[in-house]
């Protein structure tokens, strides 16, 4: 349900601006909207700080694992979180900067292992001044062949598929045609210290990241403070201004929070004014639903959609409709059980809303495969005495020719979809002729099923279908728009008609995905067992049976991977688009995000009610 909204201004002076922020950071309940634009860049630093903050713990987390408190050595210790944060993030400029070194140094070392370790390139480079130049090659057995007659070679032992060749001239300008191999810039001995050292520095990197796991918290409660420090900055500086004497800011709060509003700003003498808002499309939407409901929150969240503020919540529509869907389009009872079972072991690590929405699903997975007889695409296991008198032959998975029931069946789910959109907005405009345009729309998609029914199934419209499009056209017809000008209203709805009786057609054709797509799991499963297993287990080796299982494991694994993308893309699609779009849901909404202080009350709270004024 979207909680109706109050528009709120509050003045304060500009002396208790500080102690207004921060009873009302503690109040939490005001979605603060920008007076004036920030534009002295303390929010931006602040920003930043919480983004230094986030990469920090990022960092230290990654090595949670690797944590040894047994290890004798010094550890490093901060009084100050930013100084420990400041140290971190140094460590990825220090960390790039050993192995970048360590990289460049490396094809030096290399060039040792080819050439000696006891190559001195000051000899060379002696040589050279008494006229005796030495050019080093790496080569092929063959070119050397080729090479010997022509000039003075000295050749090492091959090395991978190449022979080192030195070429001991007297002419500075005789050399061969081929690529030359350039001489170190550093001693051997330098070489191997200097990438020693700088593998010791990596080390060190690691274990002072290892060593600093155990403050992860602490910065936590610091990150905390610095978003709060963030908000009120930015409150702050969107407040509006007048004569540097008044600060003044505007915001929404839920109805139901009005009176906690009122007792703050009379108890810090705040002046204030409480209005409905005036503006629907700038108010955001607070969503608020009973827990059953709210399981679904996260497939909300993960395609970031909001309603706007009057259009409809759609949370309990999307969550009959989705776990339908899902059901449909997985299809699998096996594969349900295996959704159970790991959410049910990874339930302490899952919020409470994922956890019961994949219950919720697994459920109708389950439930919907034991009907289909589906258990991971097993025709053997659904024949069993028990599972075979559950299925319900007109959705079996196997053994029976259901196409065109399964079809219709997809069909009727589509139109009973759109219908309850369109009842929805009979409720919605029931206090206006609107309200008879959708009844309207509710007789056109029902006769655009017997349509579909009959150019698809070749089953004959019955004759009242005609009388389902004229009654339902008349009335989308005559009010469908409500204008002052009756014939003009008219004729504009004519003329959108046709293109809307097309996307009503086609809207209910594509819920046909419902039926293809699970069908389409449940024959690939089917083709993997036969693959694999084509004449079952019967006289396979212990190690055969082994390498089955993996291959069932990997070909199931991408059968259910498959499977959860064409929920994603098809069980999404059909309530975001085609219900939503019957609906009048365009998902323009923000959301409501009150300003409201987190971090604890621990050591940080005096730098908290002193952020404003330090900046």
């Amino acid at each position: 349900m979207i909680v109706r909204m109050k528009e709120i201004v509050l003045f304060t002076t500009a002396r208790s601006v500080d102690e207004t922020i921060l009873q009302l950071g503690r109040l939490g309940v005001v979605d603060i909207k920008e007076v004036n634009r920030p534009g002295n860049g303390t929010v931006e630093r602040r920003l930043e700080a919480v983004h230094r903050a986030e990469r920090a713990i990022a960092m230290l987390k990654e090595y949670s694992k690797k944590k040894n408190d047994h290890n004798p050595r010094a550890k490093y210790s901060a009084n100050d979180p930013k100084q420990l944060i400041d140290r971190i993030l140094q460590t990825e400029e220090i960390r790039q900067k050993c192995k970048d070194r360590r990289d460049a140094l490396h094809p030096q070392l290399k060039w040792y292992e080819t050439w000696g370790q006891k190559v001195n390139v000051k000899d060379i480079a002696y040589l050279k001044s008494k006229g005796i130049y030495l050019r080093l090659y790496l080569l092929r057995k063959s070119e050397v062949n080729s090479l010997e007659e022509k000039h003075t070679l000295f050749k090492l032992s091959e090395q991978n598929g190449k022979i080192p060749v030195v070429l001991i001239a007297q002419n500075e300008s005789e050399k061969l045609n081929h690529k030359e191999e350039l001489l170190p810039e550093l001693p051997f001995e330098d070489v191997k210290h200097q990438i020693e050292r700088k593998e010791r520095q990596l080390a060190e990197v690691e274990h002072f990241l290892e060593d600093q796991v155990g403050k992860v918290k602490w910065l936590e409660a610091y990150q905390l403070l610095l978003n709060d420090q963030l908000g009120m900055q930015q409150t702050l500086e969107g407040m509006g201004d007048i004569e540097d004497r008044l600060k003044y800011l505007k915001g929404y709060i839920p109805r139901e929070a009005t009176e906690d509003f009122v007792a703050a700003a009379e108890a810090n003498h705040w002046g204030y004014h409480i209005a409905d808002p005036e503006k629907p499309e700038e108010v955001p939407v607070y969503i608020k639903n009973p827990k059953w409901i709210s399981i679904i929150n996260p497939v909300m969240k993960f395609i970031d959609i909001v309603p706007g503020y009057k259009e409809v919540d759609v949370s309990i529509y999307f969550l009959v409709a989705f776990a339908l869907f899902f059901a449909m389009l997985v299809g699998d009872a096996g594969y349900g059980l295996l959704f159970l079972v790991t959410a049910f072991f990874l339930r302490k690590k899952m919020a409470s809303p994922m956890r019961f929405l994949i219950y919720v699903l697994s459920g109708a997975t389950i439930v919907w495969g034991v009907l289909s007889g589906t258990y991971f695409g097993s025709e053997q296991i659904a024949a069993l005495p028990v599972l075979k008198d559950l299925i319900i032959p007109e959705i079996a998975s196997f053994g029976v020719d259901n196409i065109s029931f399964m079809m219709h069946l997809s069909f009727l789910i589509g139109t009973l979809h759109l219908t309850v959109a369109h009842g929805i907005r009979v409720v919605q405009f029931r206090n206006s002729i609107r309200a008879l345009s959708e009844v309207g729309w509710i007789g056109l998609v029902w006769g655009l099923f017997l349509l579909t029914e009959q150019l698809v199934l070749g089953k004959a419209m019955p004759e009242w279908g005609i009388g389902l499009f004229i009654g339902g056209a008349a009335l989308v017809a005559l009010f469908s728009v409500e204008s002052k000008n009756f014939f003009q209203s008219m004729g504009i709805s004519l003329a959108n008609l046709p293109l809307s009786l097309i996307s009503g057609f086609s809207d209910i054709v594509s819920y046909v995905r419902l039926f293809a797509v699970g069908m389409a799991t449940a024959a690939v499963a089917a083709s993997f067992n036969n693959m694999i297993l084509p004449e079952g287990t019967a006289g396979m080796g212990f190690i055969n049976l082994v390498m089955a299982a993996v291959a069932l494991l990997l070909g199931h694994g991408l059968n259910i991977a498959l499977a959860l993308m064409a929920v994603m893309v098809h069980g999404i699609r059909l309530n975001m688009l085609e219900f939503a779009g019957h609906l009048g849901v365009q998902f323009s909404g923000e959301a409501y995000k009150p300003f409201k202080l987190i971090s604890p009350e621990n050591g940080y709270k005096n730098e908290v009610e002193t952020s404003i004024s330090t900046g």
